[in-house]
């Protein structure tokens, strides 16, 4: 009965029917939806691939020459065919799978927080040398494609998966700071900021606790957007060579190898990463749709 009163309770809080609409709004689109069970299931597979992949160790320094450009579809051992050291495709995209979601969840991590700060600060503060210095960086940064300073600054560090993931970090920042600061400065001046100032609420309890729970839609859809934006970025410079380095299963450096010495003959060997690099991000643009929609009046 305890039970039952709890899960009534539970049902009838504010939060709850805040919850449902928010789901309402999300759900209303297929694309949503698809994009939500597209993600979810690259994100299972990014996290358990090491042990729902056929054969783990073809993600290291392995060969089986006689198993070599196998077809795809034409055995049942390897079904999206073998490259050139006779690994198996399929374990390998599904491997590379994890070193992109961990690219796209590392850079996030480490962008996200301090762009956010940097812009909330910056907002309510507008017109202030806060505000100058803070966008100012920002804009230096900014003024050069991402793409440009990632390989820029990848060309003179060591090329490996770490290095990379530092490079996209350091230029994706200026993005969150510019996001925040654009909604938390169109705030600066709303009634319910002005109220709490007036009641002599703290600098800290304004920003955090009054001007940054408004801006969590932009945030959320743009973090949600940016995963297959930032996937893309290391795959590009896995292409070039900047990025994760043989025999490591990447998708970026799969399609990169195999592109160049083995097409058109042996396609399978570049296409099907290629194929998983365009999934993750189709699933996850679908899901930043969705993610938009929820906080759309």
């Amino acid at each position: 009965m305890e039970k039952m009163r709890l899960f009534k309770t539970i049902k009838q809080s504010p939060r709850w029917e805040y919850a449902k609409r928010m789901w309402y709004k999300f759900s209303r689109s297929p694309l949503s939806i698809a994009g939500l069970l597209i993600s979810s299931v690259c994100i299972f597979i990014g996290l358990f691939a090491p042990y729902i992949v056929p054969y783990p160790e073809h993600g290291g320094l392995f060969h089986n020459f006689e198993d070599r450009f196998i077809p795809p579809f034409q055995n049942s051992s390897y079904i999206l065919g073998t490259d050139y050291y006779g690994r198996d495709v399929l374990t390998r995209t599904m491997l590379g799978f994890q070193y992109s979601l961990m690219m796209a969840g590392t850079v996030l991590s480490l962008v996200v927080v301090p762009g956010v700060i940097l812009g909330l600060v910056a907002g309510y503060h507008k017109g202030r040398w806060v505000d100058t210095v803070i966008m100012r960086i920002s804009d230096v940064f900014i003024a050069v494609p991402p793409l440009v300073l990632a390989l820029g600054i990848c060309s003179v560090l060591e090329p490996n998966i770490f290095n990379a993931m530092m490079a996209v970090s350091l230029m994706w920042w200026p993005w969150y700071a510019r996001l925040t600061y654009n909604v938390s400065s169109a705030m600066r001046n709303e009634y319910f900021v002005q109220a709490a100032e007036v009641m002599g609420a703290s600098t800290f309890h304004i920003i955090f606790k009054e001007i940054l729970p408004n801006c969590l839609g932009p945030i959320l859809t743009k973090v949600t957007l940016d995963v297959g934006w930032v996937i893309l970025i290391g795959s590009a410079l896995s292409f070039v060579g900047l990025g994760a380095q043989p025999p490591t299963p990447d998708l970026g450096t799969m399609v990169a190898t195999n592109a160049e010495k083995y097409m058109p003959d042996f396609w399978w060997t570049s296409i099907f990463p290629a194929l998983g690099i365009a999934i993750i991000i189709l699933g996850f643009n679908l899901l930043g749709d969705g993610v938009r929609d929820m906080f759309t009046e």
